[in-house]
């Protein structure tokens, strides 16, 4: 296993060291995730295991996802920010970006959704999910820039137990099939979409890469008694993936046809394996977890990443508590999120599950480069 790790990390920094940009997994904001510090990557569980750890699908116990619907803000919830968004309501163009002026150049501003079904556990992970993201940042706010990303994916996984010398260790893997989506995007775009404005319209020019793309994820679970468990998964195992240049207006009227547009070209984007190794501890067991039942999770993310774009060692680390009430009922969160703190609450009513998170994660080199605060929100229909 030692080996294999070392092999799996050298390849990959060879895979980065000429690479001009990196096409990473596009991940919905998960509120629970979120809360406990963005993590969940190696010791996912259920649905979760479509962006976690596939060996998830191993778990005796299936679990179907009817809907899972996910939405995020990327702005801070205080009162001046919420009084900006209410008055940039309505406007257009230029008015809308100096309403947004200080959110734009300080925090910055975006949102996204995700929507999916799915199976797993049994031995099998089978998921179609959908996940759309766009944010723009600038140190002047006309001028500021970002990104627009989609990105729908299909999952099949398999997973299943692996006895070695009386562990107990499960291990999984999956083939992901998708069609990406991504290009830059304005302030003046991005905000007059988020305010009503029509997608095409709002925009329709902005120029976009599309085309389809295969990766591969796997993952191990090891469980050291009933309080104890350590994870890795392996995810975005795949070639170069090449995308052909586009704008939205066209993209959406292929798609609405059924198809996408012709190929005029290709751009070429580095995909290299994103590492996480995590534990998890239960510290209650027995009868007493029924009242109060603890979760705390660690995780070290992405080793490759930090080591490719220079970033500190603390950018590394993701940790969180969880405490479930009553059986589940309802659910209190905290964590550390590459330095900065989050926190989240959650509730499950029979099949419904309801989560919301706030969260600050690094988007710079440096701790306190470039904080991005959000803010979260799930429903959920699963059994």
């Amino acid at each position: 296993m030692k080996r294999l790790l070392i092999i799996l990390f050298a390849s990959s920094l060879v895979l980065a060291a000429g690479a001009q940009e990196r096409l990473s997994e596009l991940r919905p904001k998960d509120p629970r995730a979120m809360a406990l510090g963005d993590t969940t990557q190696a010791l996912s569980s259920g649905y979760q295991a479509f962006f976690g750890n596939p060996a998830a699908f191993a778990n005796a116990k299936g679990q179907l996802t009817l809907l899972d619907a996910n939405a995020w803000l990327y702005a801070s919830p205080t009162t001046s920010n919420i009084a900006a968004l209410q008055a940039a309501m309505g406007q257009s163009g230029s008015d809308i970006v100096s309403t947004l002026n200080e959110l734009i150049t300080t925090n910055g501003v975006g949102g996204g959704a995700a929507f999916g079904i799915g199976y797993a556990g049994g031995g099998l992970g089978l998921g179609l999910t959908t996940v759309v993201d766009s944010y723009v940042w600038g140190e002047n706010a006309l001028g500021a820039t970002g990104s627009l990303d989609a990105q729908v994916s299909l999952t099949l996984g398999v997973g299943f137990p692996l006895r070695l010398f009386g562990l107990d260790l499960t291990v999984g893997g999956d083939l992901r099939p998708f069609l990406r989506m991504t290009g830059p995007i304005s302030s003046t775009q991005l905000t007059s979409m988020m305010t009503g404005g029509s997608p095409t319209e709002a925009i329709g020019s902005a120029e976009v890469d599309i085309g389809f793309g295969l990766a591969g994820d796997v993952g191990a679970r090891l469980n050291l008694g009933k309080r104890l468990s350590l994870g890795l998964s392996i995810r975005d195992i795949g070639t170069e993936q090449r995308l052909s240049p586009s704008t939205f207006g066209e993209v959406t009227d292929y798609l609405s046809q059924g198809t996408l547009p012709p190929s005029a070209g290709e751009v070429a984007y580095a995909m290299y394996p994103d590492i996480t190794l995590g534990a998890s501890i239960r510290p209650i067991v027995g009868p007493l977890s029924r009242l109060i039942d603890l979760l705390l999770l660690v995780e070290l993310q992405d080793p490759v990443g930090v080591i490719e774009e220079d970033k500190e060692i603390l950018q590394l680390l993701h940790a969180g508590l969880e405490a479930k009430l009553l059986g589940g009922l309802f659910s209190l969160r905290g964590g550390v999120n590459q330095g900065y703190l989050s926190m989240g609450v959650g509730m499950e009513l029979l099949a419904i599950k309801m989560n919301v998170g706030l969260f600050t994660e690094e988007l710079g080199f440096r701790p306190g480069d470039r904080p991005r605060t959000g803010v979260a929100a799930q429903l959920a229909l699963r059994f």
